[in-house]
């Protein structure tokens, strides 16, 4: 029989994850964007340079037909263009158009202000605890998943 402790901390955990996963869904709908072209968008501005699929790719944790997709719909939209990299021609640089910041202007700032507004709910203590619990649970969980998928451990 399993912890009752452990079954509660999964229930609570998934629960908040969903919810918080459920809440960017619903932001990227009611901008019309698909959940990866959301993400996309996000990173862009979050990096504040062209980023390559590769990048965003390792930084979405999410496939390449996925993002590559994603990109086809942003590019159709006249929000990015793809631009070749002069070291890898297929590995395509995507660049905001005015079209694009214009765009995120009205979405993706508004998204990083209610973060920001969210984060100043919390004491400065607060914030950092919870960044600090989440990624000493995150390590654990590579370590527990790398047993099954023969992953080294990261850090």
């Amino acid at each position: 029989m399993e912890d009752p402790s452990f079954r509660e901390f999964l229930r609570a955990s998934n629960e908040m994850y969903k919810e918080s996963d459920g809440l960017y869904h619903s932001l990227a709908r009611h901008y019309g964007l698909s959940d990866c072209a959301f993400w996309i968008l996000y990173s862009l501005r979050e990096e504040g340079r062209p980023l390559t699929q590769t990048d965003l790719c390792n930084a979405l944790h999410t496939s390449k037909q996925t993002v590559h997709s994603a990109l086809k719909n942003l590019e159709t939209a006249g929000y990015i263009r793809l631009c070749s990299t002069p070291d890898d021609r297929r590995n395509k640089q995507i660049h905001l158009t005015d079209g694009g910041d214009l765009f995120l202007r009205s979405s993706i700032d508004l998204v990083f202000e209610i973060e920001r507004r969210a984060f100043l709910r919390l004491r400065p203590q607060e914030s950092q605890q919870l960044l600090a619990l989440q990624h000493k649970h995150l390590l654990a969980l590579r370590l527990e998943a790398g047993i099954i998928l023969n992953l080294k451990p990261q850090e």
